[in-house]
């Protein structure tokens, strides 16, 4: 029994390190298109603490006309939850789904893969 509790635990610890990185995602609809990147990094030597630097550029678009391309950038403080696989922040009430299987993660309607460390 121990040897399955030690296991789980060490393989929750390989799959929490894998979410340091960085994540993108591009979409494209009738009124803007626009690339998302989650910048993934522990926030110091606490224990599932993290702190996600998202970056997005949008282009709107009105009547077939692109605008200039807009950046947008804020940064998150979140606990992650290793049962849950989930980031949450307590302030904002953002909730982030980590899957260490794909490595990806999902923030509302949108998919971010892993592109580097």
């Amino acid at each position: 029994m121990s040897v399955l509790i030690f296991a789980f635990g060490c393989n929750s610890k390989t799959e929490e390190s894998q979410l340091d990185g960085v994540f993108t995602t591009a979409y494209e609809n009738e009124f803007s298109k626009g690339d998302d990147t989650l910048i993934v990094r522990k926030a110091n030597s606490g224990e599932g603490i993290y702190q996600i630097a998202r970056h997005i550029g949008v282009v709107k678009v009105l009547d077939g006309k692109e605008f200039p391309k807009e950046v947008i950038s804020e940064t998150w403080t979140l606990e992650y939850d290793p049962n849950k696989q989930t980031l949450f922040d307590l302030k904002k009430g953002k909730t982030v789904i980590w899957n260490s299987g794909k490595l990806t993660l999902q923030l509302g309607n949108r998919e971010y893969k892993k592109v580097s460390k």
